[in-house]
Formats: C-alpha cells, structure tokens, sequence
C-alpha cells in the first residue's frame, strides 16, 4: 500500500506544489490548512508521516505535536517540522523531534527527508525480526504475543528445516530456539548450522526450555536438560535464558532491541 502523508502548513500554493511533487512519487497526500484541521484527520485515517509547520491557525504546530505524542495511538508516527527558525527548531529537538525542513516548503527537500525517514522506518523494521522455533506452537503463540507487544514483527514454527530456510532468507535480529525441539535435527546441530553463515553474523541466537526440572522430576530429565543447554551454547548460542516465563521474558531479550 503506498505510504500516507499528511501536510500541514497555512501556506496553500506552497503546501499544493508539494502535494503535487509527493504524489507523483506514488505517494497518498492529506492537507490540513491549521493545526486543528490537522489533528482531526490524524484522527480519521492512518497516516505514515506527519509534516507540519509551526506557526498556523487554531492549533500551533507545538500544541499539535503535543496532542499527537500524548495519545497512545499516534504517538509512533514520524513527524517532520517546517520552521528556518533556530529558537523552534531547538525547542522541538528538546522535545524529541529529529528531521526537520526549512522554510518555505520546497517539494524536492521535502521528497528527499519522506525517502529519508521511510527507509530508516524499513531498515528499523527489519532489524526488530524475532523468528521463534518451539516444540510446542502455545509457547510459541505466548511468546510471539509479548514480542508483538513491543512493536517486532515474529514469526512462529515447530519445523526445524522451515525455520532455518527462513532464518537465512530474512536474517533477524534474534531467532528463540527450544533446546528441546521436536525432530531428527537436535538444536544444537540446528544452531551450528546457523553460526555457519556470514549472512547471520548479525543474528543472536538464544536458547530456551519449556521446562522447569520440576516439570521433569527425575535425575535423568535434569542431566538431559543440562546436557542440552551446554550443547546449544558450545554450538554458538549467545544466550541460556531457561523457562520461558511470560512475566520475565521481555526483560531477558530486550537487550536485543536497543
């Protein structure tokens, strides 16, 4: 789908060339001619990008950008601000802004900072890639929920071969492997095979259970979950982070995300 912008400046044969120039380029262009304007249709439809001027009517572009960070469901979208003076521009820095256009609105910068900022957005997004390999798809669904939670895009399976197919096709940031996964192929043989790869020297690999050595209640299971994880982290795992536990979980790979 292409990328939805929103424009808003008070400035209307400014703002019309720009709409122009953006559309060309096969992108959808909303126009607010004031900030009040401007916060209603954020309101209304899904917007990929926010560009806006400092000074209009009815709402300011301050009390917009406030407006738009406070509510949890606009929050998230990148925000452009037109201004050439120093003072604003400081003053949106300190808040958090970080692209910025000078004054008056010129339609080839303007394409060139939306090409910017949605490319990062892509680069980002594959960078927040979680693939998880569990023997068991509730755990994996549990899991894949709390990494959602937090903005990842995650993909889920039970088949050893699938999973290392899609691991080199999309070289994630971080794949979960279950020690005990399912199948002929053992994790630890799954995980060397990945370390392996060039293209995934990048990619953190880390080892979990679904078992406590209460679940296993045996001398046995507890040696066998031992043996397993020092296979796993010989093997080129950067990480043990045992059970998986729902309440714990994103505190033990966040690190992976920052």
């Amino acid at each position: 789908m292409p990328k939805r912008i929103l424009i808003a400046d008070d400035e209307p044969t400014v703002v019309a060339l720009a709409k122009q120039k953006l559309e060309k380029e096969g992108y959808y262009v909303e126009v607010a001619r004031n900030g009040k304007e401007a916060w209603e249709i954020i309101l209304s439809v899904h917007l990929d990008l926010i560009v806006t001027d400092v000074i209009m009517p009815k709402m300011d572009g301050v009390d917009l950008y406030k407006e738009i960070k406070k509510n949890p469901l606009t929050a998230n979208i990148p925000i452009v601000i037109i201004t050439d003076n120093r003072i604003f521009k400081e003053s949106f820095q300190t808040l958090g802004v970080e692209h910025f256009l000078p004054k008056p609105l010129d339609g080839e910068k303007l394409l060139h900072k939306v090409e910017y900022i949605f490319t990062c957005a892509d680069l980002d997004r594959k960078n927040r890639q979680a693939l998880i390999l569990g023997a068991e798809a509730s755990v994996n669904d549990e899991m894949g929920k709390i990494l959602q939670a937090h903005d990842l895009v995650v993909g889920k399976g039970t088949d050893p071969i699938e999973f290392i197919s899609n691991t080199l096709i999309l070289a994630p940031r971080i794949v979960l492997v279950d020690m005990l996964v399912k199948g002929e192929i053992k994790s630890a043989e799954i995980i060397k095979s990945l370390s392996l790869f060039n293209r995934l020297k990048d990619t953190k690999i880390v080892v979990f259970t679904q078992f406590s050595p209460e679940d296993i209640g045996s001398m046995d299971g507890i040696e066998q979950l031992r043996m397993a994880k020092n296979a796993c982290m010989e093997a080129g795992a950067a990480q043990y982070i045992g059970r998986f536990t729902p309440a714990t979980f994103w505190d033990m790979v966040r690190e992976y995300f920052v």
